[in-house]
């Protein structure tokens, strides 16, 4: 079929133009949880303390940050 190509092509087009963006989040989300695991341990807080602050900070980011951009979006 014609169409079963144009996901996989549409798709790599979108992952080559948010490249760089994909690397900047993952560094940034990774920085966050091993900062974030360093000041839980470190002050003794109780272990269950750290996924609901991590998980709010990945969102924070996410918010602050914004959207990725979709191939042919200026910006």
């Amino acid at each position: 079929m014609a169409g079963d190509d144009g996901v996989p092509r549409s798709l790599a087009r979108f992952l080559a133009v948010n490249r760089r963006r994909f690397v900047v989040d993952a560094l940034a989300i990774a920085v966050w949880v091993v900062l974030l695991l360093g000041v839980v341990t470190r002050l003794g807080w109780p272990r269950w303390v750290y996924y609901p602050v991590a998980f709010a900070g990945a969102v924070a980011y996410t918010v602050a940050v914004g959207s990725w951009r979709r191939p042919g979006e200026n910006g």
